[in-house]
């Protein structure tokens, strides 16, 4: 068995396999063959990850629904959020003496940002299972250092 820091690539003969996760799961696993064709692996059964394929796998409906709420939950996060974050991080000393501070046109109560946040991870947690990423649209779950 083999370990490493993520992102990861294991020689595997003349192929490879490259490995990608999150905070919240995997983001990428596919088998790069010699050529540059690449193709996604199926999760391995008894992960969580695989519990969600199947979930997908007999209940279509179900899966297409988690996925499409996941999106849309992150979107309205980033709409939301993001201007009230980017008004935060202009306050800032670091950014307040070089740059003129950004007012939010969107304030909303602590109580809420909250709630979102924690949706945010739900919908995060949803697209790491089905190991779907996307720079933008996961940035939020990701973390700023991602």
């Amino acid at each position: 068995m083999r370990t490493s820091d993520m992102p990861a690539w294991f020689p595997l003969g003349a192929d490879s396999i490259e490995v990608a996760a999150s905070r919240y799961g995997m983001q990428r696993i596919h088998l790069v063959r010699v050529d540059g064709s690449q193709r996604r692996l199926d999760p391995a059964p008894g992960t969580p990850e695989h519990w969600r394929a199947q979930l997908s796998r007999r209940h279509p409906g179900v899966g297409r629904a988690l996925a499409v709420g996941a999106v849309i939950v992150l979107t309205i996060n980033l709409i939301l959020l993001a201007p009230q974050l980017l008004e935060l991080l202009t306050h800032l000393p670091l950014w307040a003496d070089r740059f003129a501070p950004f007012a939010s046109p969107i304030d909303l109560p602590a109580g809420v940002n909250t709630a979102l946040t924690l949706i945010a991870g739900l919908a995060g947690i949803e697209r790491a299972l089905t190991v779907r990423h996307h720079r933008l649209l996961d940035a939020e779950t990701d973390g700023i250092d991602a």
